[in-house]
């Protein structure tokens, strides 16, 4: 059964459980970098705002042995937890005044989303472009946001441009960015996947499980690896740019000033390469070596280890402190 046949069967049993009225639609959706998913949407009488449902986890769950009644149950709880139209929390969203505030930019690639750009607005920026989505973070939504499409600059009445200037304002306030260096990012993502790992090793090691293991002490092993590991090799000084909450943080390149200032502090030009939509690494120009060689880092790393909707670019970027200008190197 392929997802076409498995949607159709999800649609059917979905249908068994509503009352008559409720229409139950799948569509492809055009996500970032052409990536097409598999969209579900449950509309009920007399509602107008439903939550979309993407179905390749769920058909990944059946391929692996859960049965469609089981998924078909799944989907119900995760609907009924998302459904908002009796609540009325997206009734802001027709009113601009109401919007405006919650108004983001994000970048992306220009030539993956040749299609995706006919849908929405967006302003140019070197081989990349700016989209504008209504951040909708919250206790019932989580990191939600609605993308931005002209239809919503219709109904509102307004241009680019003014969604432009709010989001230039709201997009720094609303996700301050922040700079670490390689060595922590490493930390945190080894003691983040590494620590329950040593704690089940050095219990087994010791054949108890009663063994107290605290945090502080697998912290203090975690950073002695690293040291170690840190000692072996000579490093190239790297920064990782992102916004607080990791989430399409590429975009603080952006911020007024930032580049500028961080040049500044490290004394020399930078080189940018896009790690993803939701980060960058900052290298000083001086430990950064040819451009050429650079340039296949990041294409090997978008080939290997960013998930293709993730993918922001194969170039490698220049910020020039006495131009103070970003452009492609």
């Amino acid at each position: 059964m392929n997802i076409k046949e498995f949607g159709e069967k999800i649609k059917k049993g979905l249908a068994d459980y509503f009352e008559n009225g409720t229409e139950i639609l799948i569509n492809p959706v055009r996500k970032n970098n052409g990536v097409m998913l598999t969209g579900l949407v449950i509309m009920e009488k007399d509602s107008h705002i439903a939550p979309t449902i993407y179905l390749e986890n769920f058909y990944e769950e059946y391929r692996k042995g859960k049965s469609l009644g089981e998924i078909v149950f799944l989907i119900i709880k995760l609907y009924e937890k998302s459904r908002v139209e009796q609540y009325g929390e997206l009734e802001f969203f027709k009113e601009y005044e109401k919007v405006k505030k919650k108004i983001s930019y994000k970048l992306i690639n220009a030539g993956k989303n040749k299609e995706l750009l006919k849908e929405v607005p967006y302003i140019p920026y070197l081989d990349l472009v700016l989209v504008f989505y209504c951040d909708c973070t919250g206790e019932r939504f989580g990191n939600a946001a609605i993308l931005i499409k002209n239809c919503h600059l219709e109904m509102w009445g307004v241009s680019v441009e003014d969604i432009y200037k709010e989001a230039v304002v709201n997009t720094p306030r609303n996700n301050p960015y922040e700079i670490k260096t390689m060595e922590d990012i490493m930390k945190e993502m080894f003691a983040s996947d590494m620590k329950g790992e040593l704690e089940r090793a050095i219990k087994k090691e010791l054949e108890t499980e009663s063994f107290p293991v605290s945090d502080m002490w697998l912290e203090q092993l975690v950073d002695q690896m690293v040291y170690q590991i840190d000692r072996t090799e000579e490093k190239t000084p790297m920064y990782v740019l992102s916004n607080t909450d990791r989430i399409n943080g590429a975009a603080c390149i952006l911020y007024k000033e930032l580049l500028e200032d961080f040049s500044k502090k490290m004394n020399d030009n930078l080189y940018i390469l896009p790690s993803s939509i939701h980060e960058i690494i900052i290298v000083p120009a001086a430990y950064a070596g040819k451009t050429s060689e650079l340039k296949e880092m990041v294409e090997e790393i978008n080939a290997t280890q960013v998930e293709e909707e993730e993918v922001l670019s194969d170039s490698v970027y220049f910020f020039n402190r006495s131009t103070k200008r970003l452009e492609l190197a």
